[in-house]
This record gives structure tokens, sequence and C-alpha cells, in this order.
């Protein structure tokens, strides 16, 4: 008895040494803590880097290369070829793919793959800022979804936004009206919120902000950036909102991206964690030999002789065309040998994507200011402001005269390629440089639009929803036609995906209604109304 009594005093004193050090023997000694991943904000910060890159996949957590692969599917073979900014070298299921509109129903589901891990990632960082308390990460996170979720809804037209936070395996469809209307609010409220408060609270994202280290005025400024951009996109559906919303957004004390400092572009910044950032376009290029420079971006810069056409590509490697830039037009019958000596695209893996630019805050205010509103100028004065500005963001040098350039305007397009001849075709516009106060609106529309499309380059996603809001600019249609598109209309969004159908059919019936017309690439979104 008197032995029993001992060993259950000792077990008492063993289980009371245990339990005072549970903690210590039951943590990870290779994992941070919760207590300390709040400390460096790691919990809530971890999450930014994912969301950058699904709204333009430019890096990999884990050091793969699937974003090459999910960007090539998702924007490459959509935007960036429909805006008219790049050819392809590649050719795909016969020919028979995205470009010549015999969509590929797999391929672009990508964005709706992308959509659903952004929204992921913002839904992490609302619940920790819930609990935190922190508004100007929370504010910083959707600016980030709106920018993502935009670019979904201007691909297809009614999506699942909202509802993809909800968890629910069938989201609901939404209409790009309401979406919009939704993001403008979003921006309205991060940007105030970000404006007042941002200034004095440092940089706690710093490690993980991939666009502007951390700076929450920045933020601000883009945010009331995209304001305005929302709002010129709505000029022909919804011009007295437009109007609305652009005019304030320009007058707001929070300001707007202004100079290159300001400019959103994603890459590494100084201050980043150990994050894995290559431009996907590089890969493209280079070792996939499929991207390439377009017919219409060959027509354009060498008729207007602009030098910013070494910055972007190089030279063509075609017998006899080594000193020349060749573009590929899109939707052609490739033969991969025949078109991959055209000129490849100038970019390296440290080359930063752009999201938006002072430039075309430049020519956002010029289209505004033709149209009437309050930009703060007249539009010869932001479109030529914008011109200086885009070409200072590639660090090309602008000619003397390129201002008042009154002759050059784009040059025919001869397709060089053995057997290419039936591609060739003239200039698809005559539009001079120079600022002609007394043309009609039209003739000014598509000066702006054109030099915002060079300064847009290369984010073809954003440039071919202003090709398909004014018309502009007059780019090559395709050549090889096996869709139900007509060519001279050109694709004006993606069809929903095989995957939607099969997993929320009933949904995907909603979508359809509430874009009012076909589920393929000929049908317009809400926003292009123009006539």
């Amino acid at each position: 008895m008197k032995k029993k009594q001992i060993f259950l005093l000792w077990l008492v004193i063993i289980v009371s040494a245990c339990t005072k050090k549970y903690e210590d023997y039951n943590t990870n000694p290779y994992l941070s803590t919760l207590e300390q991943q709040e400390a460096d904000n790691y919990a809530s910060g971890k999450n930014f880097p994912a969301m950058i890159n699904a709204v333009l996949p430019a890096g990999d957590a884990l050091g793969r290369t699937d974003f090459v692969n999910s960007y090539q599917i998702g924007y490459n073979l959509a935007g960036d070829s429909f805006s008219g900014f790049m050819g392809q070298a590649g050719d795909w299921g016969g020919n028979s793919n995205n470009l010549t509109y015999a969509f590929n129903l797999s391929w672009v589901n990508e964005q709706f793959t992308l959509t659903g891990k952004l929204m992921a990632g913002w839904k992490n960082v609302r619940d920790l800022t819930t609990l935190s308390g922190d508004s100007l990460q929370f504010s910083v996170a959707q600016i980030i979804k709106v920018a993502g979720v935009i670019k979904a809804t201007d691909s297809y037209g009614p999506i699942p936004s909202s509802s993809l936070a909800s968890g629910s395996f069938t989201p609901s469809y939404e209409s790009q009206e309401s979406i919009y209307y939704a993001a403008l609010a979003d921006l309205i409220r991060a940007r105030d919120i970000l404006f007042k408060f941002g200034g004095g609270a440092g940089s706690p994202l710093k490690s993980y902000d991939l666009i502007y280290a951390g700076d929450y005025l920045k933020w601000a400024r883009f945010a009331n950036s995209l304001i305005l951009r929302l709002s010129i996109r709505m000029a022909y559906v919804a011009p007295d909102k437009a109007k609305q919303y652009a005019e304030e957004a320009i007058a707001n004390q929070a300001g707007m991206i202004a100079i290159g400092s300001d400019n959103a572009t994603q890459g590494i910044k100084p201050g980043n964690g150990a994050f894995n950032y290559a431009n996907p376009l590089r890969t493209l290029t280079q070792d996939y030999k499929e991207a390439r420079m377009s017919a219409s971006m060959q027509s354009i810069l060498t008729g207007y002789n602009d030098p910013r056409i070494a910055v972007w590509f190089k030279p063509a490697t075609l017998v006899g065309h080594t000193s020349e830039y060749l573009g590929i037009r899109s939707g052609i019958n490739v033969t991969r040998a025949s078109y991959q000596p055209f000129s490849e695209l100038n970019v390296t893996d440290q080359t930063p994507m752009p999201w938006m630019q002072a430039s075309e805050v430049c020519f956002l205010k010029a289209e505004g200011a033709l149209r009437g509103w309050n930009a703060g100028g007249t539009a010869q004065q932001w479109y030529e402001t914008g011109i200086t500005t885009a070409f200072s963001e590639t660090g090309a040098a602008m000619p003397v005269g390129y201002l008042t350039d009154n002759l050059s305007k784009p040059k025919d397009y001869t397709d060089f390629a053995a057997g290419g001849s039936s591609n060739s075709r003239n200039a698809a516009s005559t539009i001079t440089i120079k600022w002609d106060d007394a043309a009609l609106f039209e003739v000014k529309l598509e000066r702006i639009i054109t030099q915002k499309w060079l300064a847009l380059y290369p984010n073809g996603q954003e440039a071919w929803s202003e090709f398909r809001r004014t018309g502009f600019p007059k780019i090559f249609p395709i050549s090889l036609n096996k869709g139900n598109i007509d060519i001279v209309k050109q694709v004006r969004r993606l069809p929903y995906p095989l995957a939607q159908y099969q997993q929320n059919g009933e949904q995907v019936a909603k979508g359809i209604a509430l874009l009012g017309g076909a589920d393929n690439g000929g049908t317009r979104l809400w926003w292009d109304k123009k006539p």
C-alpha cells in the first residue's frame, strides 16, 4: 500500500510537469506558431502573392512552371491575341483552336480556375482581418479581387462573383452590370480607407506585396485609377453614371497613377520575400517558340516609325529578312516551321507585367474630355501627355516631331512565310498621329485609342476590352474562320467552358439568360453597346 501511494504521488508530479510543458511537447519546432505568424503578418500576408498570381499568373509559390501554361491558355491565347498584340506560331488542334474561333472548351476554363483561387485567398484575408480589425489589409485585398473579377467578367460576361466565397459547389451567376457596380462600390470604399488611414500605417505587407511593396497610398491611387477605367468602360451603356463616377474619381484627393513610380506592375519589389516570379511571356516566346509579334503591331509600329518596336520585339530570323520586324496574323493556317522565325517578344524572366500605368490614365482622361466630361484638361492635352508618358515608360526616346506627324500611318502587311502570301493585307487604318481638334469625334477617338493601345502593351486583356468597346484600333481580322463569329466584328467574348456545364449547369443557364444571347464568341457583353 505504501509503495502504491508513493507511485501515485510520483505520477501526479510527472503528469503535472508534462501538463505544464504540453505546448512545448506538442508544437512542431520547425513550424511557426499562430502568434509568430501574426507578428510578421504571415497569416494574412501569405495570401497576397497567391491572389496577385491568380489575377495574372507570373509565379508559383512552390517554384513550379504551371503558371506559364495557365497564363497561355487563360490570356495569351485569348486577350493577348484577340487584341492584336500578339500572333502565334502554334498550330494547336490542327489550327482548330481559339484563334480560328473553334474554341477549346477546356482552355476557356482557366479564368474560372484563377478566379476561384483569387476568391479563396480573398476569403482568407477577409476572415483574418475581420478578427484583427485591419481594414487596410482588407482594402488592398478588395482592390486585387476587383482587378481579377473584372478581367473574368470582361471575358465571359455574367459569372459567379460574390457567391464564390460562400463555399457553394454551385455558385450563382451574376449579371455583368451588377458585378461592375459592386466593384465600383468596393473600390471607392477601399480607396477612401487607404487614403485616410494608410499614410501613417507603415508597410506591413511589404514582404508579400508584388505590386507596391505595401505602400497603402499607392494602392489608393491605383483604386482611384481603376474607378476611372471602369467608368470609361461604361460610356456607351450608362453614359450618365460613367460621367458621374469618372468625374468624382478625377477630382478625388487620393489622386491617380500619374508618374512611373505609381505604376501598378507585377514583379519582385525591394523588401519582398523569396517569391518565385517569372514573366510567362519569356517562356512562351523563347522556350515554347509560339508567342510572336502580331501583324497589326507590325503595321502600326513600322508605319509610325516608332522606336518602341525595338524595345518590345526582336528582329526576325527568317532568311532574307533578318533586319526586319515581322508579325503574324492571328487566326491563320499556321505551319510552325514557317512562322517560328518571325519576331520574338523582347522579354526576360524579370520583366515586370503591367496592371495599370500612368499613360493609360492620361488616355482615359483624354477620352473623358472628348466626351465633354471634366477631366482636368483638354482631350488634346491628355492625348499628347499620354504619348509622352508612354514613351517614358518604355525607356524609348520619342522621335522629334512624333506628336506633329500628320503623314505617317499604318503600313500594308506582307506575310513572307512560305505559302503565306494569302495572309498579306492592306493596312487596316489610315489614322495619323497629330491631333486635329477639328476632326470628327470618331477620328479623334481612333487617335486616342490607337495610341492607348500601344501604351497598354503587353496588357492584352485590357486592350481587347477597349477594342471591343470602341472598335479601335483597327486590327486585321482572322482569315481561317472555323467558328460561327463574324470576322469583321471579331470575337466579343469567351464561351462558357465545358466544366461549368458539367458542374454548374443550372447556373450556366442563368448566366446565358443574363447574357441575353447565345453562348458563343459573337455575343456582346453588357458594356459592349457602341452602335
